[in-house]
């Protein structure tokens, strides 16, 4: 039986090859302006999108790579529920 070794530099399966667009050159006129091309300004895009809203998103470097390329790819709200409980056990500073 082979034994498993994991990979030593693993990739995420959602990144893509697509990561890099061209410089935004000209004027354009958008509903909303998402900055940020991870997975939540993406999802935002295309949300909106569905909705008939014209939106953009700008990144300044490329699209799902920093952050979102390196987690787990979820978008959650109860973050905040763990800070705030920091906060009320542990004080701001």
């Amino acid at each position: 039986m082979k034994k498993f070794s994991p990979p030593r530099f693993p990739e995420p399966n959602w990144r893509s090859e697509l990561t890099s667009f061209s410089k935004l050159d000209t004027d354009i006129t958008t509903d909303v302006l998402i900055v940020g091309g991870g997975i939540t300004g993406i999802t935002s895009a295309y949300l909106l999108a569905k909705q008939v809203v014209k939106a953009t998103f700008i990144e300044s470097d490329e699209t799902l790579n920093r952050t979102t390329g390196h987690t787990t790819a979820k978008i959650t709200v109860q973050h905040g529920l763990i800070y705030d409980q920091f906060i009320t056990d542990y004080s701001e500073e």
